[in-house]
C-alpha cells in the first residue's frame, strides 16, 4: 500500500517538482557511476596509464570529490532500500566480509522484496517506462553536450591558431 501511495504522488502534477528532482539526481548518479565503472575497467586491465584520445577525456572526464561522495551515498541509500540496513550503516570504508551463503541470503531477500512489490509496479508500468525515457534521454543530452563542448573548443582552437599565422 505504501509503495503504491508513494507512486501515485510520485507521478501526479503535485509530484512533478520531486519527479524532477529525482529525475536529476538519478541522471547525475548514473553519469557518475558510469564514468567510475570505467575508470575501474582500465585499471583493471592495466589500460590506465595508456595516453587516452580528448574526445575520451571530453565525454568521460575523471570524478571530482563531490561526485564520489555522491556515489557512496546513492549506493548507501539503495542498500537501506533494499534493506541492507546493516550495509548501510556500515562506514564507506569498512569491508563487510560475508559467506557465499550470506551473500545469496541477501539476493534472496532482495528478491522477495522486489516481487511483494511486482503487482504496484506493473500497475504503474506506463509511467515508469516514460520515467525511464527521460533518464535516458537526459543521460544522452550530458554526452552530447560534453561533446560539442569538446568539439567547440577544438574549433576555437584551430581559428585562433589560424589567425595568428595570418
Amino acid at each position: 500500500k505504501t509503495v503504491r501511495e508513494a507512486l501515485r504522488f510520485f507521478f501526479s502534477p503535485e509530484g512533478n517538482v520531486f519527479r524532477e528532482f529525482i529525475l536529476e539526481e538519478i541522471v547525475s548518479f548514473v553519469d557518475a557511476s558510469g564514468r567510475e565503472a570505467s575508470e575501474e575497467v582500465l585499471m583493471a586491465l592495466g589500460l590506465n596509464n595508456l595516453p587516452m584520445p580528448s574526445l575520451f577525456r571530453a565525454l568521460s572526464p575523471k570524478l571530482n570529490p563531490n561526485e564520489k561522495n555522491q556515489n557512496k551515498q546513492m549506493r548507501k541509500l539503495a542498500k537501506f532500500l533494499l534493506g541492507d540496513f546493516e550495509g548501510a550503516l556500515a562506514p564507506s570504508n569498512s569491508i563487510r566480509f560475508s559467506s557465499l551463503s550470506g551473500v545469496n541470503d541477501d539476493l534472496q531477500q532482495s528478491s522477495q522484496r522486489v516481487r511483494k512489490i511486482l503487482p504496484v509496479v506493473r500497475e504503474y508500468a506506463p509511467q515508469l517506462r516514460e520515467f525511464a525515457t527521460l533518464l535516458g534521454v537526459r543521460l544522452s543530452e550530458k554526452v552530447v553536450s560534453r561533446g560539442l563542448n569538446w568539439a567547440s573548443s577544438r574549433l576555437s582552437t584551430q581559428s585562433s591558431a589560424r589567425s595568428v599565422t595570418q
